[in-house]
């Protein structure tokens, strides 16, 4: 856990509820289904503290659009968080969150004393994390496992953040080249892709990890007038092409939506200069800086590995076999 999720996590207590029952834990064959990992990802999220309770979820469209996976399975996982005291939905208003993070104040207590102590040796979140995975996941590095994502870009961005996770490297693969990829253990990818993943190796464990934007960012972009022109600025056509799909998915297509990559030239200054609302990545928002005019809103746009995806990870590290 890096100092920023312990603390965040350190700082709610229970307030006192009936414990629900848990959630299956990841079958070790072809994986769990999308709908178990989802929900294992989203549960997760809430016992760390990075969802409080009332914050409130995107809608069952939204979220099945950004993830892409079908609404049914959404709306699946919606129901069974609810029943099992995580969420709670209050009809139109939407569904919320309803559970409180279980971190005592002992908790609390030994979280600060580590802290104390780190900053006494000069250790850095990092350091902590190596030395806790060291000592809660012994086993992980004897799995192989593989990364899947459909550009390099990606594919870099999700590895880097991955390895000082797993404890040891992880082999990356290209979506178009996973039938002639080297046999893995576990292969990750983004739910993105993990519909396509499990196809094309039916007979490998396949986990698929929630990234995307925070959730009060998807509400945001959702509530965006309908007549708003948004342009959209990634750093590669792929990344383009996926954040569009899901994007268009719920109501924010073209001509309302103007794309352009960072070395766009002619076409990127069109689209900064035409769009009244900007996505983009911080990183891409840096590269931009001096060119994007001061009458355009800016909502930083990126996805990103929630707690819960990575908490998900170490548990399946966590049951790999000597």
């Amino acid at each position: 856990m890096s100092k920023s999720s312990a603390s965040a996590a350190a700082s709610r207590a229970v307030t006192g509820s009936r414990r629900a029952a848990p959630l299956p834990r990841l079958p070790r064959n072809r994986g769990a289904a999308p709908g178990d990992q989802l929900a294992m990802q989203l549960r997760s999220r809430v016992l760390a503290g990075e969802l409080r309770p009332g914050d409130r979820l995107p809608t069952v469209r939204q979220l099945a659009a950004f993830l892409r996976v079908n609404r049914n399975t959404v709306a699946h996982v919606y129901r069974r968080l609810e029943a099992a005291g995580y969420l709670a939905t209050r009809g139109r208003r939407g569904t919320f969150v309803r559970k409180a993070s279980p971190v005592t104040p002992g908790l609390t207590r030994l979280l600060s004393r580590l802290q104390r102590e780190a900053r006494r040796l000069r250790l850095g979140p990092a350091d902590l994390q190596t030395l806790l995975a060291m000592r809660l996941r012994p086993r992980a590095a004897r799995l192989r496992l593989g990364l899947v994502e459909c550009n390099t870009v990606d594919l870099a961005y999700f590895r880097r953040l991955l390895e000082p996770e797993v404890g040891a490297p992880i082999r990356p693969i290209l979506l178009r080249d996973l039938r002639a990829a080297p046999e893995c253990d576990l292969l990750l990818t983004t739910f993105f892709h993990i519909e396509e993943v499990r196809r094309r190796v039916p007979t490998r464990e396949v986990l698929g990890l929630a990234a995307l934007p925070d959730f009060h960012t998807l509400a945001e972009v959702a509530r965006l007038p309908r007549r708003a022109r948004v342009t959209l600025v990634c750093a590669t056509e792929e990344g383009v092409r996926s954040k569009a799909r899901s994007l268009g998915a719920v109501g924010l297509r073209r001509p309302r939506l103007l794309t352009a990559t960072l070395d766009g030239g002619s076409r990127l200054r069109w689209a900064l200069d035409q769009g009244e609302v900007l996505l983009a990545s911080p990183k891409v928002l840096e590269r931009l800086r001096g060119m994007i005019p001061p009458r355009v809103r800016i909502i930083p746009f990126a996805s990103v590995l929630s707690e819960g995806a990575l908490a998900v990870l170490r548990q399946r590290l966590a049951e790999a076999p000597p």
